[in-house]
């Protein structure tokens, strides 16, 4: 949560967003850390203010954050350029996906689901569609990949609990649908074998 806050720090000094102060809520949990200077540790600040560590948006901002770093160490693993290539610049707009949910001003746009369609295209044309189920960890970066992408997935429900209340966009949620899939191709395109269920 403090990568993307700071992340969208950068954003909103170039005047990008409208940053809030924390402003937390007047319940007996906060009155219990007034006149300490330790904060409550079951609160984290978001670009809206405080938020429990519990409520959707801090759990679908961890999502996010949890594909990534599983991303990352698929692309550490990667022995392909164009793989390392395309996690790193998805690792860096998921900044901004998380810039979204954690201000609820939008973001993610229809043109970058279209960039991420061209991606899954490009990657379509490159790999062999599979007609089977498959085990589709057959190596480290498969395996970091698949967990990515499961990741993500669990992400993409998270944000459509906040798209059914107005907080983020459809294309946030489209963004990461597509995401996803492409992660899957990208695993398709890093397996050296194919296992069949």
């Amino acid at each position: 949560m403090e990568t993307v806050l700071r992340y969208c720090d950068v954003i909103e000094r170039a005047g990008g967003m409208e940053m809030k102060l924390p402003a937390g809520e007047d319940n007996a949990a906060d009155k219990a850390g007034k006149g300490s200077k330790r904060k409550n540790p079951a609160r984290t600040r978001t670009l809206e203010g405080e938020e429990w560590k519990d409520s959707e948006v801090v759990e679908c901002v961890g999502c996010l954050e949890e594909a990534s770093a599983f991303l990352g160490l698929a692309r550490v693993f990667s022995r392909k350029d164009k793989v390392r290539e395309l996690i790193l610049e998805v690792q860096r707009f998921m900044f901004r996906v998380g810039c979204e949910i954690s201000s609820g001003n939008k973001v993610v746009e229809w043109k970058d689901v279209e960039k991420l369609e061209e991606v899954i295209s490009d990657l379509e044309s490159n790999v062999e569609i599979p007609h089977s189920f498959l085990i589709l960890e057959t190596s480290a970066e498969t395996g970091f990949l698949n967990v990515a992408r499961t990741v993500v997935r669990r992400a993409e429900r998270r944000a459509v609990s906040l798209y059914r209340k107005g907080r983020v966009g459809e294309e946030l949620v489209q963004w990461l649908n597509r995401l996803s899939y492409m992660v899957y191709l990208l695993i398709l395109l890093e397996s050296e074998e194919r296992i069949e269920v």
